[in-house]
């Protein structure tokens, strides 16, 4: 019995909750319902379990300033904007690839990289970047926000969308 796209969607979506649950990962949002796929957002007082769970062997400079953990989950031959964030920079590992990230300074001098499971990239703040999922799984990213300011941190509203599959 082969399982339609939106029962395979739930599968997969309900196995990352019970992975994050197993760790112990207090989830203080979630949203599966985005056109690319969806993410989990942890409770910042996970941040010690995330590193655990997810970063095992990597140096993510912990201490420097806030930090919010997540996971992003894209869905095969789909990809988010592109975009970029004025009060954060974002470090990411892949936890299951390859994913494809497009990243630059600009629309000028933006590079593709083919990431593979294991595989970290940090995105400044301010840098353009965009997470594409491959041709046939899906992608998942554990993804730290770096906030640039103390006061005001960053949070979904800090999205500059430069261009966007889904016209939001």
């Amino acid at each position: 019995m082969r399982l339609d796209n939106k029962a395979h969607t739930a599968l997969v979506f309900n196995r990352i909750l019970a992975e994050a649950k197993g760790f112990g990962l207090t989830i203080a949002d979630q949203d599966f319902n985005r056109p690319w796929g969806g993410f989990l957002r942890f409770a910042e007082g996970d941040l010690e379990r995330f590193f655990k769970a997810y970063w095992q062997g990597v140096d993510t400079g912990e201490g420097v300033g806030r930090r919010d953990p997540k996971v992003l989950i894209v869905a095969p031959a789909q990809r988010l904007s592109l975009q970029l964030h004025h009060r954060r920079s974002e470090l990411w590992r892949v936890l299951d690839g390859p994913v494809l990230v497009v990243h630059g300074p600009d629309l000028e001098h933006l590079v593709e990289d083919v990431l593979n499971t294991g595989d970290v990239i940090h995105l400044d703040c301010g840098e353009m970047h965009r997470l594409a999922g491959s041709l046939t799984s899906w992608g998942r990213v554990a993804e730290i926000w770096e906030h640039r300011d103390q006061d005001r941190p960053s949070d979904e509203s800090d999205i500059v969308r430069i261009q966007d599959d889904y016209a939001r």
